[in-house]
């Protein structure tokens, strides 16, 4: 198969996380990022697909416009 370099810049949380993983499982940060990339990519067309599909049944009726926070009139808490 042939593979191609792939660089990323990632939080220091998110390569904390992926470093936790790959020493309890005793495998390579970097087979660990490629697997769980792997697994999540082919998901990505279909869950964007029907994210679409549900955004185009959204109605003028069922928008509302942004809200704001009015200056308190009684005992209102904001």
């Amino acid at each position: 198969m042939a593979t191609r370099k792939l660089t990323l810049e990632i939080s220091e949380s998110l390569f904390e996380q992926l470093e936790g993983i790959a020493e309890l499982t005793e495998e390579s940060l970097e087979s660990i990022a490629i697997r769980i990339i792997a697994r999540r990519v082919p998901s990505l067309p279909r869950e964007a697909h029907e994210l679409n599909e549900k955004l185009a049944q959204i109605t003028p009726n069922q928008l509302h416009g942004e809200i704001g926070l009015e200056e308190a009139v009684g005992g209102e808490v904001y």
